[in-house]
């Protein structure tokens, strides 16, 4: 039997975006590489606001609507589903998005049909402004969260665009009210000793780090650095591994601040 080459919408459009991302994140790419982000992050652009539409209803999507349906009917510019996200779904852009969408579209069509000669770093900007406006659209549109369809290297390197680290820190903000609402006790007296902190990152040094051994929560909710858990030899205190581990030549040990001071201060 053969085995089906199927994408929907949405999913077409989530796998160009990740593809694209990978080239355009890197820390050196080539200009082949910078090309094929631009068609893929553009393709996906496209495919979102056509999803965006779609859910509005379907035939939205096609150009003439009295075609809709029709498999060999064309379906919207990128320019044309912008006017009616905008002017049907109520979907706004504001106007650096609209010409962040508008640029990319135009550098991928110059590279898809003719020739092309711009600054590499003109690209690989309209290329991150782009990456910024997904990191939006899929959390204001629908609900979704960029990082889930990254890799780890990926997403480190997301949080450097200087747009798109604005709207991970909104959803990081997001997520751990989310998280403590949803694992906070309901009993005011387990609440007293239900331990739940919001700690820095020792991977990305922001205040986004969820550390919550009661609930076995041990993850950065800005880069998801996860850090697991130690306890305190001294006093069982938990924290995040790696913030309290010490080695000597005979062995291994760990040992809170407090318990450190304690120590220190009986020699």
């Amino acid at each position: 039997m053969a085995k089906a080459f199927k994408f929907n919408l949405l999913e077409n459009a989530l796998d160009s975006l990740r593809q694209g991302i990978a080239f355009a994140l890197k820390d050196n790419p080539t200009q082949s590489e910078l090309k094929l982000s631009v068609l893929l992050i553009a393709q996906s652009v496209e495919l979102l606001l056509k999803e965006r539409l779609k859910r509005e209803h379907w035939s939205l999507v096609f150009s003439k609507i009295d075609q809709a349906g029709n498999p060999n009917a064309h379906t919207v510019t990128i320019e044309d589903a912008i006017k009616r996200l905008d002017q049907i779904a109520h979907v706004k852009m504001d106007e650096e998005e609209r010409d962040t969408v508008s640029l990319l579209s135009e550098i991928r069509n110059r590279i898809q049909h003719y020739e092309i000669e711009v600054t590499f770093e003109e690209v690989l900007s309209k290329s991150h402004a782009a990456i910024a406006f997904t990191t939006r659209f899929l959390k204001d549109e629908f609900e979704s969260d960029i990082r889930d369809y990254l890799n780890n290297d990926d997403i480190q390197r997301l949080s450097r665009i200087e747009n798109a680290i604005v709207h991970l820190r909104a959803i990081a903000e997001e997520n751990i009210e989310k998280i403590r609402s949803e694992n906070e006790p309901t009993s005011s007296s387990e609440r007293a000793y239900w331990q739940f902190e919001v700690i820095t990152c020792p991977e990305c040094w922001e205040d986004y780090y969820v550390f919550s051994p009661d609930s076995h929560i041990s993850q950065c909710q800005l880069c998801k650095h996860e850090g697991g858990f130690v306890e305190c030899d001294r006093c069982g205190f938990q924290a995040p591994s790696g913030s309290m581990e010490f080695h000597s030549e005979d062995e291994d040990f760990a040992v809170c601040n407090s318990c450190w001071e304690d120590m220190v201060n009986d020699e």
